[in-house]
């Protein structure tokens, strides 16, 4: 489960784009965050994905990867060309079928190859047709599912709508939304396997697994969260929304229908990591990730895919999954009542606000050089690690008995202490 979604001016400030997604996953999955570097390789030597092996190309661009710990793709991320892509599961009257690419593969497969929004569509689209999709995404559970793509760059975005090797695009305008729904009707530019005018959501979509994730009410609210002249900020609070049902239960009951997911019974998947990114056209853009999961709790960081400046992206996986067990430490402290969310949320408001203004002011009149990039990046995330230890715990997160979600969490945190 996920929400993505994308702001062209004006509902972007004049000369950005606004590019955002929440990764839902199992709560226990840790999301890395790590930068791949800009490569040059043996044409057609095997490459190892997720499940499957295809040829590798001649050349792949740098890339800040957020992805699960087990996977080979990505849910999100962002090139050294400011190509922003972000997958959703959807659900679909297609058969299961043997293993292929994932959703994630596709993402960084994209992200790596491509120096355009268009030229990731043509990679995914053609890609799918000749491999197909397919296999466990689960963490800890099976879970099966097809995809769709939010596919942007500083000029233009498109949607990619898949089911099996059948799929549909259509182009953005302005502001979109996406959610684990197919949305795309009649109104595809391009499509492969189905014919123009085919009602590609009205036919396939599964309506019992669509109807369930909760997808309809959060897309809406992700939809609605775009308005004109956004910046990181807003984008960073759309991310952050609850259902107005759930907003003062969330840590008590869970949320399926909370763009800002919570896990809990039946509720199988969790927020566990956060991108927006500030895309720019001939000046460095700035990626705001979490490294964490809950963004209600979790302090938005800038990171540039140029500059390596340390955490809160790694070269290192483990090193990402350790940055991210910690502040889950304390995302499980919250639920057990030792440490109080609107403290927490306080703390990361007040840093946010301040690296948010910062950030606009280096851009504003000028391109800033590399080093001071790398200054600001690395004294935002000393910053957030110094509040980070203030709220740090290793007590047993015993869940209180008026949380009905106790025995939940407690198999959960048990299950956790042993990665």
């Amino acid at each position: 489960m996920c929400d993505t979604l994308c702001a062209f001016p004006p509902y972007a400030e004049q000369g950005t784009v606004l590019f955002a997604k929440n990764s839902d996953r199992s709560p226990n999955e840790p999301h890395l965050v790590v930068r791949i570097p800009e490569k040059k390789h043996t044409a057609g030597s095997p490459l190892k994905l997720t499940y499957i092996t295809i040829p590798q190309v001649e050349h792949t661009y740098a890339a800040i990867l957020c992805k699960p710990s087990w996977i080979w793709g990505a849910e999100m991320g962002v090139n050294s060309a400011s190509v922003a892509i972000g997958n959703e599961a959807v659900f679909t009257k297609v058969k299961r079928g043997p293993q292929a690419l994932t959703g994630m593969d596709l993402v960084r497969l994209a992200l790596e190859r491509c120096d355009t929004a268009k030229k990731a569509v043509e990679l995914i689209t053609s890609l799918l047709e000749k491999y197909g999709q397919g296999g466990n995404c689960g963490f800890d559970h099976e879970f099966y599912y097809d995809n769709g793509f939010l596919v942007v760059d500083p000029k233009e975005g498109y949607v990619i709508e898949t089911a099996g090797k059948r799929w549909v695009v259509v182009k953005v305008s302005e502001k979109h939304a996406i959610s684990n729904r197919l949305s795309i009707r009649k109104e595809h530019i391009l499509r492969g396997g189905v014919e123009e005018g085919f009602d590609f959501a009205g036919r396939l979509t599964n309506p019992v697994y669509t109807f369930f994730s909760g997808s309809k009410e959060r897309r809406q609210c992700s939809y609605l969260s775009i308005r004109e002249n956004m910046n990181a900020l807003i984008m960073m609070e759309a991310l952050r929304k609850h259902h107005p049902k759930n907003d003062s239960s969330v840590f008590k009951r869970g949320s399926v229908r909370s763009v800002c997911m919570h896990a809990g019974g039946l509720i199988g998947d969790h927020t566990t990591g956060s991108l927006v990114a500030v895309l720019r056209e001939n000046k460095p853009s700035t990626l705001w990730v979490t490294g964490s999961s809950t963004p209600c709790i979790s302090c938005f960081k800038p990171v540039f895919v140029e500059i390596d400046s340390g955490s809160p992206v790694f070269n290192d996986e483990s090193e990402a999954k350790n940055y991210w067990l910690k502040r889950e430490a304390i995302h499980r402290s919250v639920l057990a009542g030792i440490v109080n969310p609107d403290i927490l949320r306080s703390r990361f408001s007040e840093l946010e606000n301040d690296l948010v203004t910062r950030e606009r002011e280096l851009f504003n009149n000028a391109n800033p050089d590399f080093q001071e990039l790398k200054r600001f990046s690395a004294e935002a995330a000393e910053k957030e690690e110094k509040i980070i230890s203030e709220f740090f715990t290793e007590k047993d997160w015993i869940m209180p008995s008026k949380n009905r979600l106790g025995r939940y969490w407690d198999k959960k945190n048990r299950e956790l202490q042993k990665l």
